[in-house]
Order: C-alpha cells, then structure tokens, then sequence
C-alpha cells in the first residue's frame, strides 16, 4: 500500500513538472538561424535588457521556447553562467521545428546605435534653419577673347605692275577719226586704230594696323596708258596716212580698309578720289601738205576699289607683296585746249570741254569723234553731242614691298 502511494505521488509529480513545462513552451524544440549581420542575445525578453553575448550571421541556435517576440535561447553553461537567453524574432528564421501559426514579422535589424562624437551631439541639438532662398543663378557666359594686339602697328608699302583700261570715249573716237577718213577718201584702210587699255602702275601707301586682322591705309597711284599708231590710204599716184595717238594718266587718292583672314591673305576695298587727264594726236598727211590736231584735258571725280593681295614675310620687318585691284571710275567733265595748225601755218587754239558726238556723211553710216569744243558742236552733219566720259575701270596687277615698324 505505501509502495502504490508513493508511486501515485512519482506520477503525479511528473505529470505536474510535464505540465509546467508544456505551459512555459519549453516542450517544443526549435532550431533558428541567424538572418541578420549580428544578433544580440539579452538577458531579459526586452529591447532595454543587457546583452550577454552577441552572435554572427549564419549561427545556428536552439530555442526551447517563446515569450511573444522573444526566443529562449539556450547557451553552453561552460561559456557563461548564464544558461539561457533571449533573442528577438526580427534576427532569425526558423530551420527546424514546427512553424509559427502567425506570419513572420519583417525583419528589423537591432543594432545599437553608436555613441555619435560631442560635435555631433551639438548639432543635433540645434534647432533645425530654414534653408537660405538661393536666386536662380544666371547662365555664364564665356566673354570672346580680346583680339590680339597688331604686332607692327605702322607699315609702309610701295609697289609697281600695270593695268588694263577700258578707255571708254577716248578710245572710240580714235577709232572713229581713221573710220570717218577712209569714208570720206573710199579708200579701204591699211592698218588699223589701236586702242590704249594698258598701262603701267606706280603706288605707295600707308597703313595704320587697327587690330590683327583690320588695318587703314591711305594711298596714291599713278598710272599711265597710251598708245600710236599709224593708217594708211593707198591711193594712185600718192598715199595718204593718219596719225592717231591718244593717252590717259591719272592719280587717284584713296582710302582703303584691308581686312587679314589669315595671316598671309587680306582684303582690300576703299573709295579714291581721281585726278585725270586725258589727250588726244591725229595727224593727217597727204603729198604736199598736212594737217593736226593736239588735245588735252583735265577732270576730277570719284571711284572705287576692290583688291585681293598676298602678303608674304620675308623678315620680321620687311614683306613682299602681290595685289590685284578691281577699279570702277567714269570720269567725265574735261575741260581743256585744243590746238591745230596745218603746212600753211594756220594756227588755231579752242578751249571748252571735251565732247565725244557722232559725225554723218553722205551714206548712212555715222562715225564717233571726240574733240575740245568751246560750245557743243551744232554742226548740219553732227548729232547726240554730250560731255565726253574717260573710262578709268580695269583691272591691276601689282608687286611691291612693305616695311613695318
């Protein structure tokens, strides 16, 4: 009977602890892995509670029960007193062991925060400032480079070359006079009236550099053109022969800009102011007698330029030059004196302007003439009488020299 009573009492006492057990969650057996960097196993189940040992990444672990969000953890008793701790759900996952009923919480890694330094501490202290209004800023514009001081800033240039002139009136009324005689004689001409276009060129100018690429000149030129030649009128028993020679020289005063796209290349283009002169020689001569007229006249007015140059540094103070010029000048208003005599000794002198007007005779035909007259010719076979025009347009050609300093 004792030997039941006491056995009662095994069983029951066994059947109290299992209860307890079951009660405290210490009869389920879980194995957890460590999921965060480092889990912090506490003595309490609290956020607030010591830290009694700190496990890494990748441990595995052995809970024998749960108190909410809290794992009991049980540790090696020859490594700590203590036998058991706590660790948060939030840092492992379940490996083996019946699963939660409830989903997972997401994990949050609990790590304390490290002491921040005194100047740290201060700032976040701090009130918070509102953040200063900044104005849009403006977009920076790069300014262009100042352009390059001229490296001489004076030059001096002279050149030489030639020209060819249109001539204009003075030209066909060179023509017109050898026309109008084989008309007149009906003798067909040998040789012919040669007209004067080209012309030799002397110039000089001076230049002011206004940066590295502009620079200023003022200049002058002279050119000359003329030209002789003879006709002939065969005629039995004698022939007769007609002198014509006429001539045009000009000094044209200019200024001019001249722009340098490249060093050794420049633009030019500027206005001149023309001081001209133009003359005239026939010289009719028959057997036995002969007769001539000689003319000269003046005029002033303006034109203009374009030219294309190289320029070529031969030193550092001396270049040479190659210029081609673009003229445009129509020159007119002469005023002058005319002079003729012949083998008999008349001798007669006319001053008046310089016309250029067409001559008819017996035919249809009518031949251009240019003459100083005093008045406009008014003659019965004269017709279309106006100032004569001395065209100066053409094209030149120039090599030279510039000194620079």
């Amino acid at each position: 009977m004792k030997n039941k009573i006491t056995k009662t009492c095994a069983f029951l006492l066994a059947a109290s602890l299992l209860f307890l057990s079951v009660a405290r969650g210490e009869e389920v057996l879980r194995k957890l892995k460590v999921v965060t960097e480092q889990a912090n196993i506490r003595l309490k189940p609290s956020i607030g509670s010591i830290i009694i040992k700190q496990v890494p990444q990748g441990t595995i672990l052995e809970s024998t029960g749960q108190e909410d969000e809290w794992y009991l953890i049980k540790l090696t008793p020859d490594e700590l007193e203590q036998a058991s701790g706590y660790v948060h759900e939030s840092m492992v996952i379940i490996i083996e062991g019946p699963p939660k009923e409830l989903e997972e919480p997401e994990i949050i890694e609990e790590q304390e925060e490290p002491e921040k330094p005194e100047k740290e501490k201060k700032i976040e202290e701090t009130p918070p400032q509102e953040p200063a209004i900044t104005p849009p800023s403006q977009p920076f514009v790069t300014p262009p480079p100042p352009s390059e001081p001229p490296e001489f800033l004076f030059n001096l240039v002279f050149s030489g070359g030639g020209s060819f002139i249109s001539g204009g009136d003075l030209n066909d009324g060179s023509q017109g006079i050898a026309d109008y005689h084989s008309e007149i004689l009906a003798v067909q001409p040998q040789g012919e009236a040669k007209p004067a276009h080209l012309s030799y060129i002397l110039g000089g100018e001076f230049t002011l550099a206004l940066s590295s690429h502009f620079s200023l000149g003022i200049g002058a030129d002279y050119f000359l053109g003329e030209r002789e030649s003879l006709v002939e009128f065969p005629d039995d028993p004698s022939s007769e022969t007609l002198t014509i020679h006429p001539k045009m020289q000009a000094v044209p005063l200019r200024l001019a800009i001249s722009y340098y796209p490249v060093r050794n290349l420049y633009a030019k283009i500027g206005i001149e102011y023309y001081f001209a002169k133009c003359a005239y020689y026939y010289r009719f001569q028959r057997v036995g007698s002969w007769e001539e007229w000689r003319g000269e006249a003046k005029a002033q007015d303006f034109g203009v330029l374009a030219g294309l140059g190289f320029d070529f540094e031969l030193t550092s103070s001396f270049n040479f030059i190659i210029e081609a010029t673009i003229r445009y000048a129509r020159i007119s208003g002469f005023k002058g004196r005319d002079r003729s005599k012949n083998s008999t000794g008349t001798y007669h002198i006319e001053e008046g302007t310089l016309y250029f007007y067409r001559v008819a005779t017996g035919g249809e035909d009518s031949y251009p003439l240019l003459f100083i007259r005093e008045s406009p010719p008014t003659e019965a076979n004269v017709f279309n009488p106006r100032e004569a025009v001395l065209n100066l347009s053409g094209l030149s050609l120039k090599t030279g020299f510039k000194i620079k300093f």
